[in-house]
This record gives C-alpha cells, structure tokens and sequence, in this order.
C-alpha cells in the first residue's frame, strides 16, 4: 500500500522565542512571520524599559495593525520624544494616520502642532505601555491641591535617590535611560556600571553597549564584558 507523505522541514515546526528573533534586528518593516503577538508584546516590555530605543518604537508601530492597539503604540513615541524628534513623529504619523480613527487622527495632529505640554492631556490610550493617565482628560478634584512640580532635574539624580533607599532595579533603569539621552548626567555611566556590577545584570548591560555603540558614543573598558567575571 502506498502511503502518500508530505516532506517537512523541523526548522517550520521550531520558532524561536520573539526575544531572540527581534534582538539587534534593524529592519524597520518586519516581515509577516514576526508579526505576531508574542512580537508585540515583546517589542511593547522593551519600550516600557527603553523609550528612547526609536528602532524598536518604529518597529512597534509598524507591526500594530489591529487600529485598537496602533493608537497607543503611536502615543508612546509622543510621549518618549516629547518635544524631539519631530520629523521622526511627523513621518511615522502620516505613514499609518490613515488607520486611525478620526477622534484620533484630530489628537496627534493637535499633538505635532502644540507640543507635548499642550497635546499629551493626561489620557491612556489602550496600547501604550508608557501613558500613566486615563482614557480621558483628568478633572481637577475641588479638594486637591496644586500638586508641586518634581524636584529631580534628571533620571540620574533620581537615580541617586533610589539606590540610597535600596530600589536597585529602579534605579537601574533610571541610569539606562540617562545613558541613552545624549545630553544626559555624564556621572551615570559609572553610576550604572556600579549598578550592574552589583546586581550582575550582564545581558541589560550588554544590551545597553549595543544600542549606545549604534549612537555613535564612545564608551569605557568598564563596558567590556570579556574582562569581566560572568561565572
């Protein structure tokens, strides 16, 4: 009897986990084959710990089809830039406002045109991983009081604050993100070289060196993980 058989390939029935498919990938369209969820939420935990990484922003964005998912990842560029990068934000709104709802389309277009103060008023969009807000503009208690402005002037010192109070992973990721702001505290790179030196968190280093050495710094002998015990 002959029995018919379809050849298949052991690497169709094998994917590997989004973390190591989408890593240092440089491609802002991904193909369908990353298009998926576990995509998604992969590129939307690393947003949440690294803003400033527009790569993977774009990414993002770019992936987020579904209209009620696309409005947020839109809004945690805004947020991330603020002010900056508005040829960036202005590109890759135009590249997908055609999938977004009008109410939305009217948001972002008030958002380039007056900036995050005036534009970013407070709401979450469901998607973002980023906004803090509601899912409309917050109403001012009649009792509350006028709520003083922060008194850290940067990640880093706020980062000092916490590692005093023994938020180590908080103020890990404080330092990262001073790190990746070109004009940040220069006193953070030893700052967090201290930090990862303690809490042994070698792959956010290694991580961290790529994306700095894809902006062009120039970093020191501490960010060589080769002299380092690892063991």
């Amino acid at each position: 009897m002959n029995v018919s058989r379809e050849n298949t390939d052991a690497l169709d029935n094998y994917k590997l986990p989004a973390t190591f498919s989408l890593d240092n990938l440089k491609t802002l369209q991904l193909g369908t084959e990353l298009t998926t969820s576990p995509c998604r939420r992969h590129l939307a935990h690393h947003v949440k710990r690294y803003p400033l990484d527009l790569r993977a922003q774009v990414q993002r964005i770019l992936i987020s089809n579904e209209p009620e998912y696309l409005a947020g990842a839109l809004q945690d560029l805004f947020i991330a830039l603020k002010d900056s990068g508005i040829k960036l934000r202005r590109m890759v709104y135009e590249h997908v406002s055609d999938k977004l709802s009008e109410p939305q389309q009217d948001y972002f277009n008030n958002w380039l045109v007056q900036g995050f103060e005036q534009g970013y008023d407070d709401r979450f969009i469901p998607g973002s991983v980023l906004a803090t807000g509601l899912t409309q503009k917050a109403q001012p208690l009649l009792t509350q009081e006028a709520r003083s402005q922060s008194a850290y002037i940067s990640h880093y010192q706020e980062a000092i604050d916490c590692l005093e109070y023994g938020q180590i992973e908080v103020a890990q990721e404080l330092l990262e993100q001073e790190m990746l702001n070109p004009d940040g505290d220069p006193r953070a790179e030893d700052e967090l070289l201290r930090v990862y030196s303690y809490s042994k968190d070698y792959e956010s280093q290694e991580h961290l060196r790529q994306m700095l050495q894809e902006q062009g710094r120039e970093l020191g002998p501490g960010w060589d993980l080769s002299k380092l015990d690892t063991k």
